[in-house]
């Protein structure tokens, strides 16, 4: 399965008035982790992001807040193609402190949608060979 890693520093503007890590910037961290995977794999930006054929909504998103992460923190996103179905993607990314503890953890499942019709469409051959799957 395809996996990357990637360093940040959570910024100030990223946490609520507590100094702890807000909820949406959480999602919007873990979707461009999630980019970022996507732009380096084999598939790349154009294939997924860029199709003129398909689409990619979000069908599910959900987080696990397991320990706070505060402005200031570097913050490892370890990302990761957890399972491919017939029609969509899931995707992992995790949040993991400088003590090697996962502090957060996001799951999306990305829906692959043909655009001319608006319904699911199978994953194609060069998506699966694009995430290793």
């Amino acid at each position: 399965m395809t996996t990357a890693e990637e360093q940040i520093t959570v910024g100030f503007g990223d946490a609520d008035a507590a100094g702890i890590l807000f909820y949406p910037r959480a999602l919007a961290l873990a979707h461009g982790a999630v980019e970022n995977l996507i732009r380096r794999s084999p598939l790349g930006w154009d294939a997924w992001f860029a199709s003129p054929e398909y689409a990619a909504p979000i069908r599910r998103a959900e987080a696990d807040f397991l320990r706070p992460v505060r402005a200031g923190d570097i913050i490892t996103l370890r990302t990761l193609v957890e399972k491919a179905g017939g029609t969509s993607v899931t995707f992992v990314v995790e949040f993991v402190d400088t003590s090697g503890l996962v502090a957060l953890r996001v799951r999306t499942v990305h829906v692959l949608v043909d655009k001319a019709t608006n319904r699911p469409a199978p994953l194609t051959a060069k998506m699966r060979r694009g995430f290793d799957i």
